[in-house]
């Protein structure tokens, strides 16, 4: 969850599958923020492998007549058609679903034998025929290739060049739909490892141009990821800040309304805790970082922590969880607060206001409304206490 700014970053807004930034890091199998198992990042960059056990095919996609259909029908239309595409592929594959291009879609795919390649490619090309009719599409929608790979072992930029070559055939046939074998596919010449930018021919341009994209897409990747970081992230504690904390509660009431799942939010803030400012600044962003410290002992793997505002309140998110479920983490949280503050150079305590969804609303706002009124309704009735939202 933490991550989820940076996830937003692979996703591609009008068909919502991942996009050629997250196709590349996929491949790689780089997470969002560039790292893969043990391997530095610059080093999987610059050698550009790929580990084929992850998968064993390629699906493409490419919509046929897609500038004439815009031109003629409008773009409105035009992005329907492509939002259909998006929601077709997730459907039949099963693996993940990228538009690596305007009108090209490409899937990872992880079956095991040529027959089964065969009947998925079928399967796919029968649907997207059958539906294509009820949206007034052209005869033949779309050109399909399956690259198959047999090997273990392969660069990204060789990929990239396979999956344009069968594309190629497969438009230059009359069958709308192919199956490859990588080693089958001819690549233009490779750009000899030493050789010097100046100093290759016209045939190693494809390679060269190839890794230059690659290269120029995950580094930007990477500043995007910075970027992000930077403007999600609370300077002071090193949590989620309040914007990022609203794009998750975004996120996460979205897939509680599509999953029919309960989840509850709980918002607290620290008691009496003037003391430490008055001490200076700096013992009062120390007091934040110390709170925030203990919180995230006692978070479970999908929770979410973030700095509410700029004081000293927090913001936490907890999917699939009813409000009692929540008022036992809430719980939690005040004695390890109360407990572990002992040490500290003025102990202190947290009141706690909770909410869920959909007992007390289905929008953002209302949510936050009522879960502030009950972080209030704690501080009015004495503070130190964890109050539900629907207490009376």
């Amino acid at each position: 969850m933490q991550t989820l700014s940076a996830e937003l970053l692979r996703i591609d807004p009008l068909t919502e599958c991942q996009n050629f930034l997250g196709f590349l890091e996929a491949c790689l199998n780089l997470s969002p923020s560039g790292s893969p198992g043990g391997v530095p990042p610059d080093e999987i960059i610059e050698t550009l492998a790929i580990d084929l056990s992850q998968f064993s095919a390629i699906l493409m996609v490419d919509l046929n007549d897609f500038t004439i259909i815009n031109e003629t029908k409008g773009r409105v239309y035009g992005d329907s058609v492509l939002h259909w595409m998006g929601i077709l592929l997730r459907e039949e594959c099963d693996g993940p679903v990228f538009r690596v291009m305007g009108d090209e879609f490409a899937v990872l795919l992880k079956m095991d034998t040529r027959a089964e390649h065969s009947r998925y490619l079928e399967s796919i090309l029968e649907r997207i025929n059958r539906e294509a009719k009820s949206l007034d599409f052209p005869e033949d929608p779309a050109d399909i290739a399956l690259i198959l790979y047999d090997q273990s072992f392969a660069t990204l930029d060789a990929v990239l060049l396979q999956m344009e070559e069968a594309m190629g055939r497969v438009k230059n046939e009359a069958t709308r739909a192919m199956i490859f074998y990588a080693s089958d596919l001819k690549l233009p010449a490779q750009v000899p490892p030493k050789l010097k930018r100046n100093t290759f021919d016209a045939s190693h341009a494809a390679w060269w141009a190839t890794k230059r994209l690659i290269k120029r897409v995950l580094e930007m990747g990477k500043s995007l990821d910075q970027v992000q970081q930077d403007a999600y992230t609370d300077a002071i504690s090193g949590l989620p800040n309040m914007r990022a904390a609203l794009l998750n509660l975004e996120h996460s009431l979205k897939d509680a309304i599509a999953k029919r799942k309960p989840f509850s939010i709980m918002m607290i803030d620290g008691d009496n805790l003037r003391a430490y400012n008055n001490i200076n600044y700096a013992a009062g962003d120390g007091m934040i970082r110390d709170m925030s410290a203990v919180f995230q002992n006692h978070l479970r793997p999908d929770d979410f922590l973030a700095r509410w505002r700029t004081g000293d309140e927090f913001l936490v998110i907890l999917p699939d969880t009813p409000i009692e479920g929540a008022r036992i983490i809430g719980e939690r949280f005040r004695l390890a607060i109360k407990e572990t503050s002992k040490s500290w150079r003025f102990p202190v305590t947290i009141s706690t206001g909770v909410a869920s969804y959909p007992r007390h609303g289905d929008q953002v706002d209302i949510l936050i409304d009522v879960v502030e009124a009950a972080n209030k309704r704690a501080k009015d009735q004495g503070k130190d206490q964890v109050v539900l939202a629907d207490y009376e």
